[in-house]
């Protein structure tokens, strides 16, 4: 099997790089006949190094992928060792080229392709930390499929795979020698503010980068062509091209080399500079070797330390010395185009000692040159001002040093191109192994049979689902599970009770037929079909299993199911030394919950114990479907819709609608709360007032978020198993919806509000079945009228009612571990649409619930607050009831300090100030004064917003206004439209007062919402 190198070179911190680079080596592995080597060369400081070793560990192995992961500690054990094997007269000059202390593009690349060598890869695939990945319908779009694709195999083969050939024929049989895209975003060379700041001055600091004597048509061209890549234009399809590939239209970010290029010649170990890392590019090109130019560009961005003033600095002095490296690398690159075929051997092969010469003719380029750049550099800073002019006198201090690195590094360069040759082949010789602790990975394809082919609409919970995993990460709506395999059980019976949990339940075996770039309306139910097992065979457990299982299949959630082809769940078998230990498990969300993975657990469990199951009773997801498209159906979702049309017309718009509270989405860390205290006390505030647990709970947390944030009501999304029929209860379906509750906290006791809560919960729950596309229509149309925009801003899921399977590995006794009394404990980051999500797990003998809070409203101190201040009202309810107005007393989580100007209108909080901002940005920066008005001023009860419009010679309407407001919403929960548009010529001079704005002459007024049907 063909091996390659996907590698990730690092000096920051790159988390989020480094899953995704890990995702397309999964890519290839699956796709290709490949075995993809991912190696990650890490020289970054202790804590992301800690945080990339954490992630590494929690990669869930793929087969076909074989994960390194290198310190500078480990990249330096091996290079010595290579570099003493090399026979090179100097090797400690070597070792210092290769692993120098400071930043070398060009020396990390290398060490990564001696590693390549040393692991027998065929190619190197370079990505970098600052990218990331461009989608097209909700998939990354990976540059490894056309590397693979292409690289190593002739270019007449090839020319059949590609959308266009512009390749020469006479090249047609010379083998692929590099594959590569650009990027998009942001300008490669972080030149963007000195183009802002003065044109000409950019012109003439980017001209310094050309060859001398282009025409000046030409010359302005690439000026403003230079370090902008592929644009901004997204990624809509591909486009690839057999050609000789322009060294202007890749990047280091995306590209792929055979091994027969780097296996020959070496990058330029310049340190401090940028740019240093194409020479192969150009040598491939003027050597005339095939490549496929691709538009899988890769996005780029800019890190935050270049924004420092030392970051700053730093680059500045690198993009002086690329500068200064051109003067010489120009000399070059008109030397290899000028030398052409003659760059290959008889063998077609690149010629070292050539390129070593040329490298070195390159230092004897008039010095004037160079020194006439500096010039040209130091003066333009200095008419930038700022800190340009502070890094003009850093240049001018460094001056001389910056003129013999140019030629230096040019030495360096052609010393070790001379001894590429025996460094490679010492690299052959050192074998790099792979992490031993990792996982031996494999996997098996289990066929199954049985059931009856069917096909027919979707649910209502399927539709809501498939609607939520086309717009959201995968991650965020895929579901996971960990069953443990009893001890004894052989990997044949646990194969033998998957395939028949398959059989046995339609779900399992149903797909979503639709075309590309539209929504399924049908599933289809197959009679037959195949399944993948992945085999992860491990030398040792680590002592955390059960957390360590849990990572991998909370790994596996970041894959997009494709609904029409995926078998739903993606599904390992974690073994230790060949006996089972785990199944771990992402599922389909549109096709399972959490609660149809407890009753696959529980069955599995039973099919392991030899138990028999009893025939399927539940509802099919096909029958459900008929059943719910027949007219009591049909009136049970229209009453949901009722029942949510009212709650978001009446309730508060958001619960967190305050200052900071910003954006769809956040990263919030988890904060898990185990507290024995908390379930004693629960269990005493049941056994006092005869509520259930799941409602006193509901409860204390709905009336601490109101307090929290001063709201008179509290809005949550409740989701809710919908398993209350008998033929649901143990269904395998998507069945959980949102139910939506409105609670008036405006009770004068905790027990009173748990009376009103359980009536308020069932009502919710009740109106929790609905047709996802009328309730989303019905949403848009409410909050358009209304002027809001609905945020499921508050989520409280409580799984602690549903059935949990029996452990099979119960303690012994004497080693039962204690629930703690109160421990809090952070957890890792995730990216939600909510501000506050509470997710119940158990509520005995600990009570346990995980927490996650956006940081911006709920900082560390104010989650550990909420949730300790859950205990302490739960521990305060246990023995009397609790009046509602001591709080903040008892629980010690304070209200809310909004600030002056925010106000209560409409049931929801806002400020006019903010209205009047937001709605002035709408409409291009257009004075806008918002007044709030009373019922006392004759407003309607609960006050509203009158919002007055200078709107000078732009021809606007109320309905242009309102609906100009109403795209701006989405993330500013503070902002409520105004009930009333009046438009006016021109602005008071007391624009500040609304008096005077009443005194200007009105246009034209009106609410800008369509008139209300009265039918």
């Amino acid at each position: 099997m063909r091996r390659v190198c996907l590698t990730l070179p690092t000096n920051r911190a790159c988390t989020e790089t480094l899953l995704a680079v890990a995702e397309e080596a999964a890519h290839g592995a699956r796709t290709f006949d490949v075995e993809v080597h991912l190696l990650i060369l890490d020289s970054s400081d202790a804590p992301a190094l800690a945080g990339h070793r954490a992630a590494v560990a929690a990669l869930p192995p793929v087969p076909g992928v074989v994960v390194h992961h290198l310190d500078e500690d480990e990249q330096r054990g091996f290079l010595q060792e290579v570099t003493s094997r090399s026979g090179a007269d100097a090797p400690e000059r070597l070792l210092d080229l290769m692993l120098p202390s400071r930043i070398s593009y060009g020396a990390c690349t290398n060490r990564a392709f001696l590693l390549a060598e040393a692991l027998g890869c065929t190619s190197v695939h370079r990505r970098d930390s600052d990218s990331r990945y461009q989608y097209l319908d909700g998939e990354p779009v990976f540059p490894l499929h056309h590397e693979l694709t292409a690289l190593g195999r002739p270019a007449a083969e090839v020319s059949g795979l590609v959308t266009r050939s512009r390749l020469d024929p006479a090249c047609a049989h010379r083998p692929v020698a590099l594959v590569g895209g650009s990027f998009v975003g942001e300008m490669s060379v972080d030149v963007e503010e000195i183009r802002r700041l003065d044109p000409a001055v950019y012109e003439e600091v980017i001209g310094l980068s050309l060859p001398a004597g282009l025409p000046e048509i030409w010359r302005r061209n690439q000026i403003a062509q230079s370090f902008r890549g592929a644009g901004t234009t997204s990624f809509t399809g591909d486009l690839t091209t057999l050609t000789s590939v322009s060294p202007t239209h890749v990047d280091m970010c995306n590209i792929a080399l055979d091994r027969e290029v780097y296996g020959r010649v070496p990058l330029s170990p310049a340190t401090d500079t940028i740019g240093s890392d194409y020479v192969l590019t150009h040598l491939v090109h003027d050597a005339r070797l095939p490549g496929v130019l691709h538009n899988r560009h890769i996005v780029n961005f800019h890190t935050k330390d270049r924004r420092t003033d030392a970051g700053f600095l730093a680059y500045q002095i690198r993009f002086a010395k690329f500068l200064l490296a051109g003067g010489h690398l120009q000399s070059v690159y008109a030397a290899t185009k000028a030398a052409g075929n003659a760059l290959l051997d008889a063998d077609g092969h690149l010629r070292a000692d050539l390129v070593a010469g040329l490298v070195r003719d390159s230092t004897r380029v008039d010095p004037t040159e160079n020194a006439g750049r500096l010039d040209v550099l130091e003066r333009s800073y200095r008419a930038l001002g700022g800190r340009y002019a502070t890094a003009a006198d850093a240049l001018a201090g460094r001056r001389a040093q910056l003129l013999d690195e140019a030629v230096r590094d040019m030495e360096d360069f052609a010393l070790l191109i001379d001894s590429w040759a025996g460094l490679t082949r010492a690299a052959r010789a050192t074998p790099l192994t792979a992490d031993p602790t990792r996982p031996t990975a494999g996997s098996i394809t289990v066929a199954y049979a049985g059931g009856e082919v069917r096909r027919g609409p979707l649910t209502m919970g399927q539709a809501n689902m498939v609607r939520c995993m086309l717009r959201d990460e995968p991650e965020h709506i895929n579901i996971h599970d960990v069953w443990p395999v009893p001890e004894g059980t052989g990997p044949d019976a646990v194969v033998e009770a998957l395939r028949t949990l398959v059989v046995r339940h339609e779900a399992l075996r149903t797909t979503f037929p639709h075309a590309p770039g539209e929504t399924p309306r049908e599933q289809a139910v197959a009679d037959r079909g195949t399944f993948t097992l992945t085999l992860l065979d491990h030398p040792e457990l680590p002592d955390d299993a059960a957390g360590y299982a849990d990572s991998l299949a909370r790994r596996a959630r970041v894959e997009r199911f494709r609904l029409d082809r995926d078998f739903p769940l993606r599904l390992s078998l974690v073994t230790l030394r060949g006996a089972p230990a785990f199944v771990t498990m992402a599922a389909s969300h549109a096709l399972t919950d959490v609660g149809a993975l407890t009753v696959l657990r529980r069955e599995w469990l039973a099919l392991l114990a030899g138990t028999p199951l009893d025939p399927p009773a539940s509802l099919t997801p096909l029958d459900l479907a008929a059943q719910e498209a027949s007219p009591a159906g049909l009136r049970t979702s229209a009453a949901s819709l009722r029942h949510w049309e009212r709650v978001i017309r009446t309730g508060p718009q958001a619960m967190f609608a305050e200052p900071g509270a910003e954006g769809t989405e956040a990263p919030m860390p988890r904060l898990t709360l185990r507290s024995q205290r908390a379930a004693r006390a629960l269990a005493r505030v049941c056994a006092r007032t005869g509520a259930l647990p799941s409602t006193v709970l509901l409860s204390a947390w709905a009336v601490l978020i109101a307090h929290r944030t001063r709201q008179s009501a509290c809005v949550m999304a409740v989701p809710t198993s919908n398993r209350y029929h008998p033929r649901l209860a143990q269904a395998v379906n998507t069945l959980s919806q949102d139910a939506l509750l409105l609670l008036d906290v405006q009770v004068p006791t905790f027990d009173v509000l748990v009376k009103k809560a359980w009536g308020a919960a069932l009502n919710a729950y009740r109106h929790s079945q609905f047709d996802a596309v009328a309730l989303w229509e019905m949403i848009g149309d409410t909050t358009f009228a209304r002027g809001s925009r609905f945020t499921r801003d508050v989520v409280f899921n409580d799984v602690s009612t549903l059935p949990a399977a029996p452990s099979p590995h119960p303690a012994e006794p004497g080693n039962e571990q204690a629930a703690p009394e109160l421990e809090l404990a952070w957890g890792p980051e995730q990216v939600l649409p909510t501000r506050a999500l509470a997710f119940v797990r158990a509520i005995e003998p600990a009570v346990h619930l995980d927490l996650w809070a956006d940081p911006a409203l709920l900082g560390p101190a104010g989650a550990e607050a909420l949730l300790t201040g859950l205990v302490r009202l739960l521990e305060e309810a246990a023995d009397h009831d609790v009046p509602l107005d001591s709080l903040t007393e008892v629980t010690g989580v304070r209200p809310v300090e909004r600030g002056p100007g925010w106000q209560r209108i409409d049931g929801c909080w806002t400020s006019p100030q903010l209205v009047a901002a937001t709605l002035s940005k709408a409409l291009a920066g257009l004075p806008v004064h918002v007044t709030a008005d009373t019922p006392d001023d004759g407003a309607p009860p609960g006050g509203s917003l009158t919002a007055y419009i200078a709107a000078g010679s732009t021809p606007l309407t109320p309905e242009q206004a309102h609906a100009a407001l109403m795209d701006a919403l989405p993330g500013r929960p503070g902002v409520l439209a105004p009930h009333r548009y009046v438009i006016v010529q021109n602005p008071p001079a007391e624009a500040d007062r609304s008096s005077a704005w009443l005194r200007q002459h009105t246009l034209t007024e009106g609410t800008g919402r369509p008139p209300a049907d009265t039918t």
